[in-house]
């Protein structure tokens, strides 16, 4: 039976090499070398990552790390991983994200504090680290720097599908099956053999081809010879390539940047070799302008007219779908943001008891004290008492 080292990824990442760093909700190098030395015999190694991320120069740290232990590794997404995260998610051989999680790739920022010299110096070395993670996503994936960019630009958090289709992941981990390897965790974690493209057709597609799939027999009733449609294709002018659809391009038409129509255009303006103009926003074609010696005609003796309005429906239902689970996603990460902070801002600390110096002793009250003619008699008395004994 597999000796499997776990080593969790849970919380920021930071520069902060101290001990028992993890207790605060954070992670840095060295409680990741802490928690493979603590079973550095193993056979393999389950990084778990639920992250926004943190310090880019740790996060390679890390990646590093893992990867020079030359065990195989399993990383898995358990919620988030966002930013340097994703590159201690790229040291797996095997990268798996459950069917809810999130994946976001950023261009690195950060603040400074100096005068404009500094300010150029750090906006140099911002771009650096950018280039540096554009080729390190790029080396990893094989795509292109375009669509990296775009994605790295954009901010926008990806479903577990859209980060198999880059090739960021290598599979997905549906929640009936997770819920089974947390029983056995002991005895085979996280053991989930790659779907194969038959199961994926029965199981999950990502978004664009669930919503689309209405769309293909929509068109199987407006055809005689109910075939299936293909991806269709408008050539970019000059050496851009192309851009794939189903059916016709016409404006909240799905487009994307590869002929299986599973890895959405860049969102931008686009040129065809016939004159056509469109924009891509979210993926969708908008703003398509015909060439000024096009002809129409109002003929539509196919049903093109109605199967067009109705992609553009269902292209609004799936932004608002799209809009809603982004949305959650967000308020997630506030959420677990906001609880991080009031745990960080909670303090041990109270302040020493003072002590009273001006307490009286017990069972004595300001009022019943004697006052100074009655102590002055007392005294009289005394003396007088001590002269008549003499």
């Amino acid at each position: 039976m597999p000796n499997t080292c776990h080593i969790y990824i849970y919380g920021d990442i930071v520069n902060l090499q101290a001990p028992n760093l993890g207790k605060s909700g954070a992670v840095s190098l060295t409680s990741v070398k802490d928690a493979y030395n603590s079973n550095s015999t193993c056979d393999d190694i389950v990084v778990h990552i639920h992250s926004n991320g943190g310090s880019v120069f740790e996060g390679f740290a890390i990646h590093d790390f893992l990867v020079n232990t030359r065990k195989p590794i399993t990383t898995v997404v358990e919620g988030l991983c966002c930013s340097i995260a994703t590159v201690i998610f790229m040291a797996g051989t095997q990268r798996k994200l459950t069917e809810n999680s999130r994946f976001l790739i950023h261009n690195p920022w950060g603040n400074a504090e100096g005068d404009a010299a500094y300010f150029r110096q750090y906006a140099n070395e911002l771009q650096d680290e950018q280039a540096r993670l554009l080729n390190f996503y790029k080396q990893h994936t094989g795509a292109s720097t375009q669509l990296l960019q775009s994605y790295m630009t954009a901010e926008k958090l990806m479903s577990p599908q859209l980060a198999v289709d880059l090739k960021f992941a290598t599979g997905i981990i549906d929640t009936a099956k997770a819920m089974a390897m947390y029983r056995n965790l002991l005895h085979n974690p996280y053991q989930v053999t790659q779907q194969n493209n038959k199961h994926m057709d029965k199981t999950k597609k990502n978004r664009f081809n669930q919503l689309i799939s209405g769309l293909k027999n929509l068109v199987k009733d407006f055809n005689n010879d109910g075939s299936e449609p293909v991806a269709a294709n408008k050539i970019l002018a000059g050496d851009g390539g192309d851009l794939y659809f189903d059916g016709d391009l016409a404006e909240g038409t799905a487009v994307f940047s590869d002929e299986a129509m599973t890895i959405p255009a860049p969102d931008g303006d686009y040129e065809f070799e016939d004159g056509t103009t469109i924009t891509v926003a979210d993926g969708l074609a908008t703003d398509i302008t015909q060439p000024s010696d096009s002809t129409t005609t109002n003929d539509d003796p196919s049903g093109k007219a109605v199967l067009a309005s109705l992609r553009k429906k269902l292209a609004v239902l799936k932004a608002e779908k799209l809009e809603l689970e982004n949305a959650l996603a967000e308020s997630e990460t506030v959420m677990n943001s906001a609880s991080k902070a009031l745990q960080l801002a909670k303090s041990s600390y109270r302040p020493d008891k003072r002590e009273n110096k001006f307490n009286r002793a017990a069972g004595t009250n300001r009022n019943s004290a004697p006052d100074l003619a009655d102590k002055m008699e007392a005294r009289r008395q005394e003396l007088k008492a001590k002269k008549s004994k003499a």
